[in-house]
């Protein structure tokens, strides 16, 4: 299920967005009898970036070994899985701080021993990976939008829109990728909407506010993932004109495929019936004429096993409509993986430059 991947994250990462409100720097001052670190090869930098997707304790105890301490003592025990990418001119004392706190530990010396505890907060990893996160409220519904510390030039200010509804640490290596070339990345929180027209007019105020009060480009490049296709798909199907292009992961492109007409209805405030009727209005592979002819480019990366959102029924489907419409459109299969959070997906490479030139791209054209 589309919600039992999201409470698998919820359950083996820490640190998303809504939870963010320490720097990994503040994580890492000593607190109680813990003691100042023993000279060794603490001070020595990474020298090339560290980006495990591993179990946690596993990651620091590797980072651990590198400094020269063959045991760790964890006073807390954690499942979160370690996903953000650690940069180059970190020292090794810097790095091993940095994971913890962006997994809700915090690293010390204590005893002799180096030593894990829980942290009263987690570490912010927007900031580790080059970000800052500002609060966006548009009505009841609340978005973030992540700014790069760098801009290039004075023009509208290049970005990636991502669906649905939140950020996490998974999304950490991509959002570093986007902010490291000059684009910004932002969310807003529509709830369950599956695409709804209320959940598109709250996305149209959110474009509006990000466009005109902070400088952002008027295209947008599109990252749905999940069920967010619904959402991004047919709010994009109604603003070509606002949409550079689209790159999704696992994207969900049919309604009848996901979450299926009886919750979609629900959704809608009809009856199945109801919706039935008026589905070619709002199931995004039957609105994609307007995004044709405006010249959006697609992108999706889908595993061939994803038994909740499958291949041929949403983007197979999409990219062979769309083809068929004129379109240009690209399906990258990631064979033998399913609906899940791995690195195939959130560490694209792919994705991650069909992103980044097309959010350029757009900032330029008119």
């Amino acid at each position: 299920m589309i919600g039992a991947a999201t409470g698998f994250l919820a359950a083996v990462v820490v640190g998303a967005v809504a939870g963010c409100a320490m720097a990994a720097e503040e994580a890492a001052v000593p607190v109680g009898d813990a003691e100042a670190w023993p000279n060794g090869r603490w001070n020595e930098k990474l020298g090339a970036p560290y980006e495990a997707w591993k179990p946690a304790q596993e990651a620091l105890r590797e980072l651990a070994a590198r400094g020269g301490a063959a045991d760790v003592a964890f006073e807390a025990e954690t499942k979160a899985v370690f996903m953000v990418p650690l940069a180059a001119d970190l020292t090794l004392r810097e790095a091993l701080e940095a994971a913890a706190a962006t997994c809700g530990l915090k690293a010390a010396w204590k005893s002799g021993r180096l030593t894990v505890a829980k942290a009263a907060r987690p570490g912010n990893w927007i900031e580790l990976v080059g970000g800052k996160a500002e609060p966006i409220q548009v009505g009841e519904a609340r978005g973030t939008l992540v700014l790069p510390r760098r801009r290039d030039g004075d023009g509208p200010l290049p970005w990636v829109w991502h669906a649905p509804n939140g950020l996490d640490p998974s999304h950490s290596w991509l959002v570093g990728r986007l902010l490291r070339e000059g684009v910004a990345v932002a969310v807003v929180n529509v709830g369950e909407s599956q695409g709804n027209p209320a959940g598109r007019a709250t996305f149209t105020a959110f474009y509006e506010t990000l466009t005109n009060r902070h400088g952002l480009a008027k295209r947008a490049v599109l990252l749905p993932q999940s069920r967010g296709g619904l959402m991004h798909y047919n709010w994009a199907a109604e603003h070509p004109e606002c949409v550079a292009a689209i790159g999704g992961i696992y994207t969900v492109c049919d309604l009848r495929s996901y979450p299926g007409m009886d919750r979609a209805a629900a959704a809608y405030g009809m009856s199945k019936d109801e919706l039935e009727a008026v589905l070619t209005q709002h199931n995004p592979i039957d609105r994609l004429a307007t995004l044709v002819k405006a010249g959006v480019e697609v992108f999706h990366v889908h595993g061939d096993k994803d038994g909740t959102v499958p291949v041929e029924r949403n983007a197979g489907e999409l990219v062979r409509r769309y083809k068929a419409l004129g379109g240009k459109a690209e399906l990258l299969v990631v064979p033998g993986k399913g609906h899940e959070v791995l690195p195939e997906f959130f560490r694209c490479r792919e994705l991650a430059d069909f992103l980044t030139s097309r959010a350029k791209a757009g900032a330029h054209s008119r």
